[in-house]
């Protein structure tokens, strides 16, 4: 009689096993990606990363990687003026907290100055594109779908979404 085979056990990264997120590497949802420590910028470190349509649409040299900084960026400032409301689309309330009226912090205030500056620049069909890309996380199929329009002509839009962005950014 031969010796039972054991099943192969799966090799996860050190980052992945320390966060106890084996099920979400398994599922292909993160990435593991070697970067520059702000701290020290002479060593690199591991991060892990969510993997989304941006940054696809970066690793195939679809957009630069300033672009790519400022989706993030973007992201960045739409969770910031969230804050309380948990709509992105609140109206600016300043009446005061006693009587149960939100009131933006001066975080949540500054950035809207910024996506009032940017969502103006833009326009409003390229921030529903936008949107769709970086908070919507939908890949060119589905948002096709949502605007009913052909993938590649999608693509199109998306790059030139990105190059407003980066012109906006620039300014501010």
């Amino acid at each position: 009689m031969g010796k039972a085979k054991r099943k192969a056990q799966p090799c996860y990264p050190q980052i992945v096993k320390e966060h106890g997120l084996q099920e979400q590497w398994n599922s292909r949802r993160y990435e593991v990606v070697q970067e520059q420590d702000e701290e020290s910028p002479k060593r690199t470190v591991e991060r892990l990363r969510r993997k989304n349509f941006v940054g696809e649409l970066f690793n195939r040299k679809i957009i630069t990687e300033e672009q790519f900084n400022y989706a993030n960026q973007y992201a960045l400032l739409c969770e910031k003026a969230l804050g309380a409301t948990q709509d992105l689309y609140a109206k600016v309330s300043l009446m005061s907290v006693n009587r149960n009226q939100w009131e933006p912090t001066y975080s949540q205030h500054e950035a809207y100055e910024k996506l009032f500056v940017i969502w103006d620049g833009m326009g409003k069909f390229n921030i529903k594109i936008l949107n769709m890309v970086t908070l919507g996380d939908m890949n060119a199929k589905q948002i096709g779908i949502a605007i009913s329009q052909n993938r590649n002509h999608i693509l199109g839009m998306i790059k030139a979404v990105f190059d407003s962005l980066e012109h906006i950014f620039n300014k501010l």
